[in-house]
């Protein structure tokens, strides 16, 4: 048979000591039983200590179970957990318990990328025992008809249930005597409303009872208040005697009359008993093993029962909903009411268990004003909504920079990057390699690698030459990264060869086209706004371009008017045209086929006759050979990749308008049914602003030159009078035209536009074209010439603009005639006319411009990510080696003497390893000793930072005051406890801790004061302890729980400990012994009491 070792780890010392048991170790940090055990329980600390050890146990080890794994949500300790999922070594099985992760697909999901395997999520919502949820509204002792069901055992909420609870509650209002005040009067009622309601759960038989409250006074006072109630046999009574007298004789005599103790005694004796973290760890030991045996009947506890002690009811109820979590009274949330309530229902025993809520005392600001009840949404959403998710905790320590440089394979680094808070950039990560992936191959499948002597580089640097010199406002740096990119020969979709050589040159020169048109609109906008009405005046036929079907087709259109709107919230004002168009049919052809391919020249381009009966067969037909091939993954990509604006400047093919597809409406009839109305950017669509204006003159299709100001003027007013009167109706998702009112006037200018636009498509296509099919390619010719600014509209332009308008007018014609040898002056075209396809050609192009952006992209964000946590790891490493703890010459920054020895510390190591070196407790007696390193033993919660705590002046205030006391000035108040002999120890820890904190906010290091803060209440009692007084007496006059003082001495000894250790390990005998008589003298008594849990002589006596 084969035997595992086997670690289970938990989050609390307590739950470890309770799941002790045969063949069983235990490792706490006060405890450490059957070590060689093949289970071993320890808390996650421990575990994480034997990790940056190297300890010999990691190496023998197999399975890890990690309880209450809902923990790696606790701000002050959740780091821990995530650290020991990512250190662990990769063979150990894994194995995590919690009943409250509603997120478990995603905890699982960052867990198999860091460990790299599969994690198998094993989850029910079924609860062994099924729930039922009451409200209980009585506030006097009369509590019958008082219970309603608010949510079933089956989880449905019972809305004629909260309403019952609403009458019953309305129609009862606390009586409150004149004579009473406001405060007394609610203890009296809360005094009434349990002792009706313990005779419920008597009636019911719903005890045993845990009754939640959020404050230690508060499950104290509800104890108190049932002084009357006595639930136990005489039997039970002797039980309970014999059991508190065994447990009592392990305490000195004086300690035994403990207020604490006695009280406890006495609620336990009547069936009742408190449960806190103030308490003493042996007496709340004490209320867990009769509890459970059933001889306490009804515990009043604060949340702390409910996470690692196995105290399972047959019935929950809650007083209070709502808790202070250190800054704030807020609502419990549903992780917090799901772990409490949880505890109701005995598996084995109970059918069903029960959660009920006392209305009464549930607090002011959650209750209804009409009902007098939490409100249903609140009820609602605390028992029945979604969980908390979890969340990562994780921070960069000292200890963790340490002891990973110390020993570990992993780096710093390597855990940060791995860690849950990160999770989403990993799969962020995984997903942008992948991204590459897919478009390094679609590249390498496209393109040959060229040389830099190549003459595509040399016609680059010329373009690229070209292009500065004109200095046109508009033009990108996108444009020059477009240059740069192209380093690679696109290779010929059908295989042509002296095409490739010249297709790169004729790109750049249609992509400086759109960036010219860009440039030009921009001037226009910026310094001659006052021409635009000339330029954009009503009837001005344009030239626009639209994609559809993945293709940029030619449209022609004429001016209504024109205005400005905002582009977006970051950018100016664009201009905006309303344009009279045709509507292009839906499902428009995109590719030749086969048959059409091979029988055309490359000089011919897609004309669609007008008609929206194009047969699938044509459509079919088709795919094999797509001008734009579209692919919906790849497009995704690059839109996720590349920056917005980007991403929209590349998103149609820099066509050149002599290549690109038009469309022929079948009969002017189909092309005045198809007449709409659009709103259309400028900067977006623009194509060419054409020299020719509509007229209607004898009511015939004109156009007219910019000279004919009397015809311009009359066109002018008698669109604005036609265009008032067009109404907009909806059809198959496109806007139509329609006239109104019965002025037939109104219909021949629309019948006029559409000849115009007709008779514009049919000059620019050939007419040796036959249109005897649907779908033709021929030359576009007799393209409308360019308007010119200058002279048409006027424009007195500084030399700049002449070169910029200059250079575009060129470009256009150039870009406008259909391709020849003589057309293109920047180059010969003769090899372009071999190409098989020009349009699938330069469609790869573009697409392999923008896979390069995309890839350029990606790279760059992959290079320069940087972790959520890389400024707060650099500044805590800088201090560091500022202070000697690491070796900067080395190039692998190993420790110095002083990393080792903080290495062995677990608190404060910065702090304290100054000190200790320093030589400040040399010449300390034990009792000092043992008083000033308590200081430093206790981590400050939340609510005892105030404002003045985290001043970066608080530090210096104490320094000054100690000072300040030799001339007997009074001591800061924190200070006023410390023994007068110490203040001068302190006085030096002070300055260390001072110098510390200015480092560490010259580093910008998040919540820099937490490394110096030290808990100076705790030192007069320690100080009291360590010179042999009682318990009893060092307690007395005390405002620290009893329950706080022992942890406090507990983690000083775990504390003092180490440092023996550390000092013993490098040397320093003399100093580690005297470090030794100090534990020794705390160390004792009920400090050194051994838990219940692992007590072999402690046993519950039961009657036969």
């Amino acid at each position: 048979m084969e035997v595992y070792l086997a670690q289970f780890c938990l989050p609390l010392i307590n739950y470890c000591r309770e799941r002790f048991g045969e063949n069983v170790g235990l490792i706490t940090g006060d405890i450490k039983l059957a070590q060689e055990a093949s289970l071993l329980i320890m808390t996650t600390e421990i575990l994480y200590n034997m990790l940056c050890n190297a300890s010999e146990i990691i190496k023998n080890l197999e399975i890890v179970i990690l309880d209450e794994v809902h923990y790696i949500n606790n701000p002050d300790r959740g780091y821990v957990w995530e650290q020991i999922m990512i250190m662990l070594p990769k063979h150990i099985l894994l194995v995590m318990l919690s009943a409250t992760v509603p997120n478990s697909f995603e905890i699982a999901d960052w867990l198999g990328r860091v460990r790299g395997c599969e994690i198998h999520v094993i989850a029910t919502d079924k609860r062994p025992v099924p729930l039922e949820h009451y409200l209980y509204t009585s506030m006097t002792e009369q509590y019958t008809s008082h219970l309603h069901l608010i949510v079933d055992k089956d989880g449905r909420f019972i809305d004629s249930g909260y309403q019952t609870a609403a009458l019953s509650n309305s129609s009862r209002r606390p009586y409150r005597s004149p004579a009473c005040s406001w405060k007394d009067a609610f203890l009296i009622q809360t005094k009434n409303t349990w002792l009706g309601f313990v005779n419920l759960l008597k009636e019911q038989n719903l005890m045993p009872a845990i009754a939640f409250a959020f404050s230690r006074s508060s499950v104290e006072t509800l104890a108190k208040n049932l002084s009357s109630v006595d639930l136990t046999s005489k039997s039970e009574k002797q039980q309970i005697t014999k059991f508190f007298s065994t447990i009592t004789g392990r305490l000195r005599k004086c300690d035994r009359k403990l207020a604490s103790v006695k009280f406890l005694h006495d609620l336990t004796r009547r069936g009742l008993a408190v449960h806190h973290s103030g308490m003493l760890p042996i007496l709340k030991e004490t209320v867990e093993l009769l509890f459970r045996d059933g001889l306490v009947k009804i515990l009043f506890a604060t949340e702390t029962v409910s996470t690692g002690v196995n105290t399972p009811a047959r019935c929950v109820v809650f007083t209070s909903l709502e808790k202070f979590d250190g800054q704030s009274r807020r609502p419990l949330d549903p992780s917090e009411f799901t772990q409490m309530a949880g505890r109701a229902g005995r598996r084995g025993i109970d059918a069903k268990g029960l959660v009920i809520i006392l209305v009464s005392t549930i607090g002011k600001s959650l209750k209804s004003s009409v009902t007098g009840l939490p409100t249903e949404s609140l009820l609602r959403n605390m028992i029945l909504g979604r969980q908390t998710e979890l969340i990562s905790r994780f921070r960069v320590t000292y200890s963790m920079i340490l002891n990973l440089h110390r020993s570990s394979s992993l780096t710093p680094q390597d855990i940060m990057k791995r860690s849950f808070m990160e999770a989403a950039s990993h799969r962020w990560e995984t997903k942008k390699r992948q991204h590459l992936s897919v478009l390094n191959k679609k590249l390498n499948e496209t393109t040959t690698i060229i040389s830099h002597n190549n003459n595509i580089s040399n016609i680059i640097t010329q373009v690229s030459n070209i292009t500065m010199s004109t200095s046109i406002e508009g033009t990108s740096d996108l444009f020059k990264s477009l240059i740069d990119s192209l380093d690679v020969q696109v290779k010929c979709p059908h295989n042509g060869v002296e095409c490739c050589d010249s297709i790169d040159q004729y790109y750049q020169l249609c992509y400086k086209y759109r960036q010219l048109t860009n440039s030009i609109i921009s001037t226009l906008d910026v310094k001659y706004a006052q021409h635009l009405q000339q330029i954009f005046c009503p009837g001005r036929l344009i030239l626009l371009q639209f994609m559809i079907n993945q293709s940029v087709w030619l449209v022609p259109a004429v001016i209504i008017n024109y205005h400005w709107t905002k582009r977006n919230k970051d950018s100016g004002n664009q201009i905006m045209l309303n344009v009279i168009q045709w509507t292009l049919p839906i499902n428009l052809p995109n590719s030749l086929t086969q048959e059409e391919r091979q029988s055309s020249s490359s000089e011919l381009v897609l004309v669609v006759s007008g008609s929206d009966t194009i047969t699938s067969e044509q459509i079919n037909n088709n795919k094999n050979t797509n001008y734009y091939e579209y692919d919906e993954i790849e497009e995704k990509i690059l839109r996720h990749s590349i920056n917005e604006d980007s991403f929209k400047a590349t998103s149609t093919v820099p066509v050149p308008p002599h290549l690109m597809p038009v469309f022929v409406p079948s009969s002017l009839d189909d092309g005045y049914s198809r007449l709409t109305r659009q709103s259309v950017s400028l900067s977006d669509s623009l194509v060419r602003i054409c020299d020719q204006i509509v007229t209607f003159q004898d009511m015939k299709c004109n156009f007219i030159d910019n000279n004919n100001s009397k015809s311009h003027s009359s066109i002018l007013e008698l669109l604005l009078q036609s265009i008032k009167q067009i109404n907009i109706s909806r059809k198959d998702d496109a806007k139509l035209l329609s006239v109104n009112g019965n002025d037939h006037r109104f219909d021949i200018y629309l019948q006029v536009i559409n000849s115009a636009l007709f008779n514009c498509v049919n000059s620019i296509v050939p007419q040796e074209s036959s249109l005897k099919s649907a779908v033709h390619y021929t030359t576009l010719r007799n393209v409308p010439k360019q308007m010119d600014f200058k002279k048409d509209s006027n424009l007195v332009m500084d030399e700049e603009d002449v070169c910029l308008f200059d250079e575009y007018s060129t470009l256009n014609e150039q870009l406008t005639i259909p391709l020849s040898k003589d057309t293109i002056t920047a180059f010969d075209p003769t090899n372009l006319l071999k190409c098989p396809n020009l349009l699938q050609h330069l469609n790869l192009v573009h697409q392999t411009v923008r896979r390069k952006l995309a890839i350029n992209s990606i790279e760059n964000n992959l290079a320069n990510y940087q972790l959520q946590l890389s400024n707060e790891y650099t500044g805590r490493l800088s201090v560091l080696k500022k202070l000697g703890f690491i070796d900067s010459a080395t190039q692998s920054y190993c420790l110095s003497f002083k990393g080792f020895f903080a290495c062995e510390l677990t608190s404060k190591e910065v702090l304290l390893t100054q000190l200790l070196l320093d030589g400040f407790i040399d010449d300390l007696l034990a009792p000092d000793i043992a008083a000033v390193l308590s200081a430093f033993a206790n981590e400050l919660r939340a609510q005892d930072l105030t404002p003045e705590k985290t001043s970066v002046y608080y530090l210096k205030q104490l320094f000054d005051s100690i000072n300040n006391s030799a001339h007997n000035f009074n001591l800061h108040k924190d200070l006023e406890c410390i023994p007068r002999h110490l203040l001068p120890v302190f006085k030096n820890v002070l300055i260390c801790a001072y110098e510390l904190e200015k480092l560490q906010r010259l580093h910008n290091l998040t919540d820099p004061y937490l490394e110096s803060r030290l808990d100076l209440r705790i030192v007069p009692l320690v100080y009291k302890w360590a010179n042999g007084y009682s318990f009893s007496a060092t307690v007395s006059k005390c405002d620290i729980p009893e329950g706080s003082l022992i942890k406090s001495l507990l983690q000083l000894d775990e504390l003092i400990r180490h440092i023996s250790g550390a000092c013993r390990q490098f040397g320093n005998h003399i100093l580690s012994l005297k470090i030794d008589e100090a534990r020794g003298l705390i160390h004792r008594d009920i400090v050194c009491s051994p838990s219940l849990y692992v007590s072999q002589d402690i046993k519950l006596a039961k009657d036969d």
